[in-house]
């Protein structure tokens, strides 16, 4: 028997096609739809036959066993070879095929983590005993002598003795602790305070202007005029008070130019408190090309009235440094050179700035 597959007519072209797993015509390209016969759709035209006529049979010699005559195979119509279209639209809609189902792939395992080996427990054997040892109060086991805790159970050797000092029972509040050193201070700065006041009353004018002085808020004030003993070229006094540290005046003598002073004068009578002084050649005036610097000097302050006050400073080598003056209607003031820092036959004593500062009007 022939493995040819089976076919029947296209609908539209009557071509032979393949009864199952083929979707288009290979002659005219049409869609093959196998629910509706092709009989229905098409009336194929009556084939007339003509009889043949009737064989004549043969004469046959009687056997034991008749075998029947074995019949020659009908031939089967070409198949006609698949068309470029047909390839085509096998390969835009997928013909179904008798494929062999594909085994089952199992999913993927994903791999242990490993564990790390457990520690083998041993039971707990007896410990060895201790001749002499002193028993625990718990478990009774002999201990060395000094040991806290015992080596079996870990009981305290020693009992914990319980303290019999009375204290709060419970659901007591503790009393609040009364800081008293801070009363203490309050009332040494409220005494302190009412001793300064009642010294300025009772203490007279001086006493009350102190006070005064010392909460009064500080001004710059400007002088009107600068004078000098005696100048280096290009150094003039001037140069002391225009608000630039890297100008200075200097006395033009070498060494410490004990004597010679330095003036400044005000408009009107003025309330000095203190004066900023910057000594030097410049605000750093440690460096080695600087000059040499005032350490000890007077300063001579002459009032409204005439009366001239004398008083001593010392200040460090360097660096700007505040001097306390309290003078009332103070008209001018000099400061006299006595001994200075680092004094050099090379070097002459330079002042970079001289500030002043008086009270507030308001």
């Amino acid at each position: 028997m022939s493995d040819a597959p089976e076919t029947r007519p296209c609908p539209d072209c009557a071509s032979p096609v393949r009864a199952a797993n083929q979707s288009f015509c290979d002659g005219c390209g049409a869609f093959l739809r196998w629910d509706t016969p092709a009989e229905a759709t098409r009336e194929e035209p009556e084939e007339t036959t003509t009889p043949l006529p009737a064989a004549v049979p043969e004469p046959r010699t009687p056997t034991r066993e008749t075998e029947p005559a074995p019949k020659a195979p009908v031939p089967e119509p070409p198949t006609p070879s698949p068309s470029p279209d047909t390839v085509v639209r096998s390969l835009l809609v997928p013909v179904p095929e008798d494929r062999p189902a594909e085994p089952a792939v199992a999913a993927p395992v994903l791999p242990a983590r490993p564990e790390a080996a457990r520690p083998a427990v041993r039971p707990a054997g007896t410990p060895a005993p201790v001749q002499g040892g002193t028993p625990c109060p718990a478990c009774s086991l002999a201990n060395a002598p000094g040991r806290h805790f015992c080596r079996f159970c870990a009981t305290p050797m020693v009992p914990e003795r319980l303290s019999t000092a009375e204290g709060p029972y419970a659901g007591r509040r503790p009393g609040l602790a009364r800081d008293r050193s801070r009363w203490i201070v309050r009332a040494l700065i409220a005494a302190g305070v009412v001793a300064v006041a009642v010294g300025g009353v009772f203490g007279g004018p001086p006493a009350a202007r102190a006070v005064q002085d010392h909460f009064a808020t500080r001004v710059p004030v400007h002088p009107v005029s600068w004078t000098a003993s005696h100048s280096a070229p290009k150094q003039e006094p001037k140069l002391a008070g225009d608000g630039y540290s890297n100008t200075w005046w200097g006395t033009g003598y070498a060494g410490d130019s004990a004597g010679q002073y330095l003036e400044a004068a005000f408009a009107e009578p003025t309330d000095l408190l203190s004066l900023l002084i910057t000594p030097g050649s410049a605000k750093n005036t440690t460096q080695a090309d600087g000059q040499a610097t005032p350490r000890t000097f007077d300063l001579v302050v002459k009032d409204a009235s005439g009366e001239v006050r004398v008083s001593h400073h010392r200040i460090d080598d360097g660096g700007t440094q505040r001097v306390d003056l309290r003078v009332r209607d103070a008209l001018a003031v000099r400061l006299v050179l006595r001994t200075a820092w680092r004094a050099d036959p090379q070097k002459q004593v330079a002042v970079a700035e001289l500030e002043f500062f008086g009270r507030s009007v308001t």
